[in-house]
């Protein structure tokens, strides 16, 4: 009878020691689990991170690769976008020369009716006794650049630089008048401006 409760203490003193060796285990492991917790949700943290990271990396590079792509085209583009910003510079120029050479006949026309008018009102101041110089001034104030200018206009009212461009897009609208600004004067585009973009 003694051997047999001896052996069953024994046996429960077995299972208590596992018991305890267990409850220090699990109370070592448990004491681990607020720094796991931590561990695993950095781990997380970190995982999502890359992947947002390596999507971002890849949508770049995509964007990168098209934009590589797109930017082969600009060479040949640009090349055949400054042969026809030259064509329209040097028709620009050649407009400006013949209007020039234009007003330059027109100075001689109102050269020639200065000289006419003053000679016609100086012979009717002398017929009348008077001083035909003091009509001088008054002959020359008609006539010189304005009335030449005067003229062209009235000569050639549908004259203009961009005359039926449609310059409605503001993109065609400023490279026009940035091709005419090295053209004409800035005070020539500032008048032009407003009368030709009604």
């Amino acid at each position: 009878m003694v051997t047999r409760v001896s052996m069953e203490l024994q046996e429960r003193l077995r299972q208590a020691e596992e018991a305890e060796s267990k409850v220090r285990e699990l109370g070592s492991l448990a004491m681990e689990a607020p720094a796991l917790r931590q561990e695993l949700a950095w781990a997380q943290r970190q995982h999502a991170w890359d992947r947002a990271k390596k999507g971002a990396m890849e949508e770049a590079q995509r964007k990168m690769n098209a934009a590589t792509a797109k930017q082969e085209r600009v060479p040949q583009m640009l090349e055949e976008i400054s042969t026809m910003v030259s064509s329209l510079y040097n028709l620009f120029k050649e407009i400006e020369v013949c209007k020039k050479d234009a007003m330059e006949h027109l100075s001689i026309v109102d050269r020639v009716d200065y000289e006419a008018e003053l000679s016609i009102a100086e012979a009717e101041q002398t017929q009348m006794g008077r001083d035909p110089g003091s009509v001088e001034y008054l002959v020359a104030s008609r006539h010189g650049p304005p009335r030449v200018k005067k003229m062209l206009e009235e000569f050639y009212p549908d004259f203009g630089y961009l005359r039926e461009c449609d310059l409605e897009d503001p993109m065609r609208r400023d490279v026009a008048y940035f091709i005419l600004s090295h053209v004409i004067s800035p005070e020539q585009l500032a008048q032009l401006r407003p009368a030709e973009s009604n």
